[in-house]
């Protein structure tokens, strides 16, 4: 049996599906993200369920806005629509700074090693 049912239970479900796509911080893996919005949204839809009325479809709109809002970020959807220039990208000064910095990145959280975050 559904914990939350009718609007409440559909709203319920997608902020569940969007919270599940949420990345792992690869840099600070014992900070989960993911885990503190599940923590929240147990919160607020328990909360929400001992509502009625006008009070309840109001917040049930800003729940949809922020499942709106969450699953923008996690498809990309501003990456995407606005492209970043390669002058920013790839700045004049040091053509591959962005490259390395990624590099440094993806090391550090492989290796471990949180302070080896260098771009020399």
């Amino acid at each position: 049996m559904a914990k939350y049912t009718g609007k409440l239970g559909e709203l319920y479900t997608a902020y569940s599906r969007v919270v599940s796509l949420w990345p792992v911080d690869k840099l600070r893996p014992t900070h989960c993200y993911k885990k503190e919005l599940k923590q929240q949204m147990g919160i607020k839809f328990d909360r929400l369920s001992s509502m009625h009325g006008t009070q309840l479809n109001q917040e049930l709109g800003r729940i949809e806005q922020e499942i709106t809002a969450l699953n923008n970020l996690v498809t990309n959807k501003y990456r995407l629509q606005y492209k970043v220039s390669e002058a920013i990208t790839n700045p004049a000064s040091n053509r591959n700074y962005y490259t390395k910095l990624l590099e440094s990145i993806d090391k550090a959280a492989v290796s471990g090693k949180k302070n080896s975050l260098r771009v020399d």
